[in-house]
């Protein structure tokens, strides 16, 4: 929707009124007449869409900071330029109430005497109402959208729409509601969540591969032909060298350092704590392990890929977005900083000799996000350097051997590890394959299995069952370079429409199935049930059936469950022996027979 078409159907202005203000003079005289008559027209559908919960009696404090965002506008706005002045005005009222909204919740948490004489602010993290719940979730959201989507330039290049995008069904709720100012509480109860399941969807909303969507920038040409231009003229094999967190920022906004390598793991592996210390250590300006990173051309220009590293880089870039509070759990949390001394009138104070007036000042940084640091903590952090070591001119299998070298001494999942012996193409497609919305939206997979390569993992699981259940391969990595030797392209494609297909018609009952342990069984399942040419949904209703009494139906003289036990010892077998896949995929073949044929 055109940004003119939003303003008039959003906000309900009508064209006439706009050229109405030739008529009247200024706009502050249009809009502020008649005790704030226009204004309070263009101004009402937004405080009730926004601010429902406002009460009636602060709609003035509102209206007066319209009326200031109208009259700072007359004086800035510049005609020449191809916008509008009410285009030019509703940002600047939207942070005007945003502001306001900031000041009245401040005025909620400050604590004054008898006399109304300040005496303290109420700590975030104390514990309000009847609930319990604390100041900072019915104050703020972990992650400040509404300040983002004000930014024209997230609408005009695309930037919201790709966030959107990347995000599950669930999750595009939660944002919905949390941009027209619904808090936490209101939200779990509207959407039936439970408060983990809530605070799951919140960090997967501030995750990096999220996140970095919002601030990308596109490289100008000039930008483009220096990199085509950066082709590696040395024999040198691999340089050292240091780069600073502000410069890694706007790397990562242009996309000239890339961190989603097919054959690298996933973001979001650390803990609050882990997250923290590494924040801590930057302030305090500790030395790091140096980062890893690797050169290819590609197309005549050169890429920089994250060969180790990754979690120090997205952490501290999702930090400087405010993306998450310093853990409370960390091992040194008082951080000493210079603050140059000032007189009254702002100026630095110098001693005898002109040299400024230093003090050496401490600041507890738990709980706090970067824009609540000092200033002079702020210029530290971006201002750090990381030591970084760079292979040159590197060719494919040189990046996955590096990525494997790296991560040996490292708590690398079996999965994460497999997908190196993958090949670059095939972990391309497999992941491709693992972000379908089936798996967030349908399947009964938990939030970490995203973090973690088992997704992945079910994915390269469900080729191997679909095509190659002969050469089953109990071993994650065995399995990948069969795969990497033996299958095509077309294998993953074929997965992949299967997947989708499924999405289209899997029901609440039988999505319970569809989880980590057992999900390459029903994929490898659907495969055979294609060669019946009967409609999709006929394959749920069998999963229905199976849930319910099939399960128990011996084939054979065996039923599943049977399969699924010792015999000997009573005890689960080991799902993954190719005995045991291979029994258990036969018995199901003869299974869906008999039901289709009865």
């Amino acid at each position: 929707m055109c940004i003119d078409k939003q303003e008039h159907e959003f906000y309900n202005c009508t064209n006439e009124s706009i050229r109405q203000v030739n008529r009247v003079g200024t706009y502050v005289e249009f809009y502020c007449r008649d005790y704030n008559k226009e204004l309070k027209k263009l101004v009402d559908p937004m405080i009730r869409k926004k601010f429902g919960w406002l009460a009636q009696k602060d709609y003035d404090d509102f209206y007066s900071a319209a009326a200031q965002a109208v009259w700072e506008c007359e004086m800035t706005f510049d005609p020449q330029k191809q916008v509008s002045f009410l285009q030019y005005l509703i940002p600047c009222i939207e942070r005007r109430f945003k502001n306001q909204v900031t000041y009245m919740n401040r005025k909620k948490r400050m604590r004054t005497d008898e006399r109304g004489n300040y005496l303290y602010d109420l700590s975030f993290d104390a514990p309000t109402g009847e609930d319990g719940v604390a100041v900072q979730e019915r104050v703020r959201c972990a992650f400040d959208m509404e300040e983002v989507m004000e930014q024209k330039e997230t609408w005009q290049n695309g930037r919201l729409a790709a966030y959107m995008n990347g995000l599950s069904r669930l999750q595009k709720e939660i944002v919905k509601r949390k941009l027209i100012g619904m808090r936490g509480p209101e939200i779990k109860e509207q959407l039936n969540l439970g408060d983990r399941q809530y605070k799951q969807q919140c960090r997967e909303l501030t995750s990096f591969a999220n996140v970095r969507l919002l601030y990308a920038q596109e490289q100008n040409e000039e930008e483009r032909e220096e990199d085509k231009m950066t082709q590696t003229q040395t024999m040198e094999n691999c340089k050292t060298d240091k780069i600073t967190i502000a410069s890694m920022i706007k790397k990562i906004e242009k996309r000239t350092i890339r961190f989603d390598h097919p054959l690298q793991r996933e973001s979001e592996q650390w803990t609050p704590a882990m997250k923290g210390n590494l924040i801590s250590d930057i302030l305090q300006g500790n030395r790091l392990h140096p980062l890893v990173f690797a050169e290819q051309i590609i197309h005549g220009a050169a890429v920089i890929w994250d060969l180790d590293g990754k979690q120090r880089c997205t952490n501290a870039y999702l930090f400087s977005k405010n993306s998450y509070p310093i853990s409370r759990n960390i091992r040194r949390w008082m951080i000493r900083y210079p603050v140059l001394q000032k007189d009254k009138d702002g100026r630095d104070l110098l001693d005898e000799n002109g040299y400024p007036i230093v003090a050496a000042e401490e600041f507890d940084i738990r709980g706090k996000r970067f824009s609540e640091l000092p200033e002079e903590l702020q210029d530290r952090f971006l201002d750090y350097s990381f030591n970084y070591d760079q292979y040159l001119n590197c060719s494919e299998e040189d990046i996955g051997y590096h990525i494997e070298r790296y991560n040996d001494g490292k708590p690398m999942t079996a999965p994460q590890k497999g997908l190196t012996k993958l090949g670059t193409q095939y972990a391309e497609l497999v992941k491709s394959i693992s972000v379908l919305p089936f798996f967030k939206n349908t399947g009964s997979y938990k939030a970490s299995e995203f973090k973690n390569g088992t997704i992945q993992r079910v994915v390269v699981e469900s080729v191997m069952t679909a095509k190659f259940l002969d050469s089953w391969k109990k071993n994650q990595e065995d399995m990948c370079r069969f795969l990497k030797e033996e299958a095509s392209v077309s294998d993953f494609e074929a997965l992949k429409e299967m997947v989708i297909r499924l999405d289209a018609v899997v029901t609440e009952e039988t999505a319970a199935l569809f989880d980590s342990k057992d999900s390459f069984l029903w994929f490898g399942l659907f495969a055979s049930f294609l060669d019946l040419g009967l409609p999709d949904d006929a394959f749920i209703s069998f999963l229905a059936e199976f849930a319910e009494t099939l399960h128990k139906r011996p084939v054979d003289g065996m039923t599943y469950d049977a399969l699924c036990i010792d015999q000997k010892t009573g005890k689960v077998k080991s799902t993954k022996d190719r005995s045991v896949v291979a029994g258990k995929m036969n018995l199901l073949k003869k299974l869906m027979r008999e039901y289709f044929l009865e």
